[in-house]
């Protein structure tokens, strides 16, 4: 499987290799992922601070345990989070400033 986020900001995941779109939110629960690294989805609803523009957070990768993600943003900060981060509005672990 491979997900995607379209420039609407809209979550796609797809089939490989015939590229056929899955659309029922049951079978992509189910879905186990060998990487993350989408700012878009149900496990990732906590990266976004309240009041962001859809704009403002621009990657996150899940560590290879996939315990956490880490997102960098807009305004040069690089956060961590417990993974999945399925509650709004979460505080992150760790915030870093651009040097």
């Amino acid at each position: 499987h491979l997900q995607v986020s379209t420039g609407a900001y809209k979550r796609q995941v797809h089939e490989v290799p015939l590229g056929k779109q899955i659309t029922d939110p049951a079978v992509i629960e189910k879905i186990t992922w060998a990487t993350w690294t989408s700012i878009l989805g149900d496990e990732v609803i906590g990266i976004w601070p309240r009041n962001a523009d859809k704009a403002d957070v621009n990657c996150a990768c899940v560590t290879h345990a996939g315990l956490n993600i880490v997102t960098g943003d807009d305004f040069g900060l690089v956060k961590l989070f417990d993974f999945p981060c399925t509650e709004k509005f979460v505080s992150a672990c760790l915030v870093s400033t651009r040097a």
